[in-house]
């Protein structure tokens, strides 16, 4: 059996606390501004793969990798860093199914984040 690699390293979340002077109020609002912005991106790829619009993924899926990336969420930036590279070709095999799983590992990242908020 294959371990999943976690949702979100808390290894990145330590560097973001540490890069805020340790401010707990401050990486809270960066993570709830995640939380905003994420579902945004997501609608955004959902409504671009569902139109066929293939061009229109790359500016979500850039945005949501990076913000994924520095929040240590590195299953889904490697989704999306994947849709975005693709899309930039000219051709997303599966769109809405990747989308669709893009999706779904973030429900895993807001699940742990809040955890990891919690657990402190």
């Amino acid at each position: 059996m294959v371990e999943r690699q976690p949702a979100v390293d808390p290894s990145a979340i330590d560097r973001l606390l540490e890069m805020t002077g340790g401010d707990v109020a401050f990486l809270d609002e960066l993570v709830d501004t995640y939380f905003e912005d994420a579902p945004l991106q997501l609608r955004a790829m959902r409504e671009a793969a569902e139109a066929g619009a293939v061009g229109d993924l790359v500016r979500p899926a850039h945005s949501l990798k990076t913000n994924s990336a520095n929040m240590g969420a590195e299953v889904l930036a490697g989704l999306c860093r994947a849709l975005e590279a693709e899309a930039r070709s000219g051709t997303v095999e599966d769109a809405i199914g990747r989308v669709a799983a893009t999706e779904a590992e973030y429900a895993a990242v807001r699940t742990a984040l809040l955890a990891l908020r919690t657990s402190r």
